[in-house]
């Protein structure tokens, strides 16, 4: 992922929170790191380049920001979400074969 792209998400997440200063942005990179990496052990191979990866990676990494201190299962918006690229990735992988 490259310097650009990491700055769009920061920015997007941070927007996202309502927050504007830059004293958490560290942990806001790692945030968006940790949640990039659990979005791919699901076996999804994200793309920056698409809008929709981005928005995913955003609305998972402010998801987990926002539940953090609770115990609560993943929203149902992106479990959605999540499964439906799942599938994608499914069909497109039988379709090649």
């Amino acid at each position: 992922m490259n310097e650009q792209v990491k700055q769009n998400l920061l920015n997007l997440l941070k927007l996202d929170l309502g927050i504007t200063h830059d004293l958490r942005d560290a942990y806001f990179n790692s945030l968006l790191v940790s949640s990039q990496n659990e979005i791919e052990r699901t076996g999804i191979i994200l793309d920056f380049e698409s809008i929709d990866d981005q928005m995913l990676t955003v609305d998972y990494a402010a998801w987990s920001y926002r539940k953090r201190q609770e115990d609560v299962p993943l929203s149902r918006n992106l479990q959605i979400r999540i499964n439906n690229r799942v599938i994608k990735k499914a069909g497109t992988a039988n379709a090649i074969t």
